[in-house]
């Protein structure tokens, strides 16, 4: 029987974050104040969170799926969802792999 979990991720940083969402390694900009939420389905193995830094010391939180599927929605947009160089994405993506 499938499990879901659904969780918001909040940067309440005073710099911004960058999320790197997984397998896809689709990039999101998550200014001080923005927020994402994260709706998965899986089976047994649940969604990982991999925190770290960047070399210029900006939080990286990795999201990788487990053995579902996971859905990042950003003002109610799935950012994976969004054509690369769009207006959309232009405002919710960072063009470059950090």
């Amino acid at each position: 029987m499938a499990r879901q979990n659904r969780f918001v991720i909040r940067n309440d940083h005073v710099r911004p974050a960058v999320l790197d969402i997984e397998p896809e390694g689709a990039l999101l900009r998550l200014d001080p104040g923005e927020e994402v939420s994260v709706h998965e389905t899986f089976a047994t193995d649940p969604v990982t969170l991999k925190l770290s830094t960047t070399e210029d010391v900006e939080i990286l939180l990795a999201i990788w799926p487990g053995d579902g599927e996971v859905t990042v929605q950003k003002e109610g947009i799935d950012v994976l969802e969004l054509p690369r160089g769009s207006p959309a994405a232009d405002l919710h993506a960072i063009p470059n792999r950090v």
